[in-house]
């Protein structure tokens, strides 16, 4: 048996200033020095339906692959305030699973919920036509690359990045190296910037930005 796989509105942090009684134009007592009267940086929210998955080796993850046994296997991006109480879920030999839709923000390490998973039998994925998979288009590669040195791109951001890297392949045809991810995080992204031509690295990313 096994589960299925089918992930950015900004959301806003509001910082309040206190304004000095006396006035405008003077800080108030609340407000830190050198207070720009801008709110905090807003954080960006992802969405996508994939199978959260936990077993003896790792607590709830979000897996982009998930192998054909039972129970499954599968592993990937940490989900942070995951509870398998407030679900429905399969469960076999120690191993917890289901595909879900998922809402949340990165912090670097995990995906942190900021909505209640919704179980995938339970939404019409019309409803969400952002989460549609498109293949990404192909930019005019800075360098001409072998096929040899795009599929070393694959295998070295493969081994880097085990977490949100879920597979990739030279697009021989483009000159580029297409890259499945979880999560296109920006530590993923700049590595490739630094490390690649420009153009080099095409992702496509299963958690999408909330529009």
């Amino acid at each position: 048996m096994h589960a299925q796989m089918t992930l950015f509105r900004l959301l806003p942090v509001a910082a309040l200033l206190a304004l000095a009684a006396c006035g405008a134009g003077e800080r108030g007592s609340d407000e830190p020095e050198g207070g720009s009267g801008q709110g905090e940086a807003e954080e960006t929210v992802y969405q996508g339906a994939l199978t959260v998955l936990e077993n003896e080796e790792h607590g709830p993850q979000l897996a982009g692959v998930v192998a054909q046994s039972y129970p499954p296997q599968g592993g990937g991006l940490d989900v942070a305030g995951w509870d398998w109480a407030a679900v429905e879920h399969e469960e076999a030999a120690g191993t917890r699973w289901g595909t879900y839709l998922v809402t949340g923000t990165f912090d670097g390490e995990a995906l942190v919920l900021t909505e209640e998973p919704v179980p995938a039998g339970e939404i019409d994925m019309a409803d969400y036509p952002h989460l549609e998979h498109t293949e990404p288009p192909a930019p005019e590669p800075a360098e001409e690359l072998s096929d040899a040195e795009l599929q070393g791109i694959v295998d070295d951001l493969a081994e880097r990045f085990p977490a949100v890297v879920n597979s990739g392949r030279p697009d021989t045809e483009h000159g580029v190296a297409r890259i499945d991810a979880t999560l296109v995080t920006p530590e993923l992204e700049s590595y490739a910037a630094e490390q690649y031509p420009e153009g080099a690295v095409v992702f496509a990313s299963m958690l999408k930005q909330v529009p």
